[in-house]
């Protein structure tokens, strides 16, 4: 019961605060909250209120971001901190206090929002020793290299020789390219009030310069039929062919076969001769035929991978006796 009253109290000042045509820190004139604003960030505040209290961290943050960023006042940048800091954000806590100092205060501010404010100080200054620092420092490179820093997937600008950069507790996830060269990656955890110093020394590798276009002209690519769709077919005529052929001298042989063997007898010579040339030219149709089939799929199949040959296309202007205009090279 007392802290479902604490919640209606805050949504109270919240909209109180919110609605103060005097609020300093208020949004540009024609950009004040809504009244569906309003309500949202009411119901969204004590929302979030409540789920903290049921230890449902992950989903009062989000209910009291929202609330933040419908409606920004002491009270909701407080409570989104307060929450960050019960999940271990130090860091994010320490920022979020700190910009509740930036707020000017209202006309008609509550106690409620002084007492954030005086809290929001206090804690800022005692969060500060607790945050993390990395020290960045890059191997020494050639004059001419430059090189990307990034932690946890953020840029990093690099200043001087030694870059210092605030992190949260935890683990981190530190990258560094120099130019073309490959990624150099180093993961490393920090406690809280934790400075560890970091050397990356990438590989400077010169990125590749583009090929600029002639004069008058532009690099354009143009989709050409792979040759091995021609080579393909023409081999694959030439098999079928042989196929053909080699299939119609088999039957040959098997008829001379058949007319010079007897039905219970053949002599060994027949054998030799016709029905072995029999077996011969069947032997070259499967091949032919076979070599037909594998030379239709490599056909079919360099259909789809067509070959992007690169050209200059451009204009140019030209002036002639009693006549001007461009001409078009491709």
């Amino acid at each position: 019961m007392r802290s479902r009253s604490f919640a209606v109290a805050l949504s109270l000042v919240l909209l109180r605060q919110a609605a103060s045509p005097s609020r300093a820190h208020a949004a540009p004139a024609g950009t004040e909250p809504s009244a569906g604003d309003l309500a949202t960030a009411r119901s969204a505040l004590k929302e979030g209120l409540v789920l903290r209290e049921r230890g449902d961290l992950v989903g009062a943050l989000g209910r009291l971001t929202t609330a933040h960023d419908l409606v920004a006042t002491p009270v909701t940048l407080f409570e989104l901190g307060k929450t960050h800091l019960l999940m271990g954000h130090v860091l994010q806590a320490h920022e979020l206090f700190i910009k509740i100092g930036r707020l000017p205060p209202a006309l008609e501010e509550s106690q409620r929002s002084t007492t954030a404010r005086e809290e929001a100080s206090r804690l800022a200054a005692d969060l500060e020793p607790r945050i993390p620092t990395l020290r960045i420092r890059l191997a020494k490179l050639p004059p001419e290299a430059t090189a990307v820093v990034h932690v946890d997937e953020e840029p990093v600008t690099m200043t001087g020789e030694v870059t210092p950069r605030a992190v949260e507790p935890g683990k981190h996830v530190i990258l560094a390219r120099a130019g073309d060269g490959p990624e150099v990656r180093v993961t490393l955890e920090l406690a809280e009030g934790e400075t560890k110093d970091i050397e990356l020394a990438p590989q400077w590798i010169p990125p590749k310069v583009p090929v600029a276009p002639p004069p008058g002209g532009q690099i354009v690519f143009l989709r050409q039929t792979n040759p091995l769709v021609f080579l393909g077919f023409t081999a694959a005529s030439v098999s079928l062919t042989l196929t053909g052929v080699a299939s119609v001298l088999a039957v040959n042989a098997a008829g001379r076969a058949h007319d010079r063997c007897g039905s219970d007898y053949c002599p060994q010579r027949i054998r030799d001769s016709d029905i072995t040339e029999m077996r011969t030219w069947i032997a070259v149709s499967a091949i032919a035929g076979a070599a037909t089939l594998a030379f239709v799929t490599v056909a079919v199949l360099s259909i789809s991978r067509p070959v992007n040959e690169k050209v200059t296309a451009g204009v140019r202007p030209y002036v002639g006796v009693g006549s001007a205009g461009v001409l078009g090279s491709f």
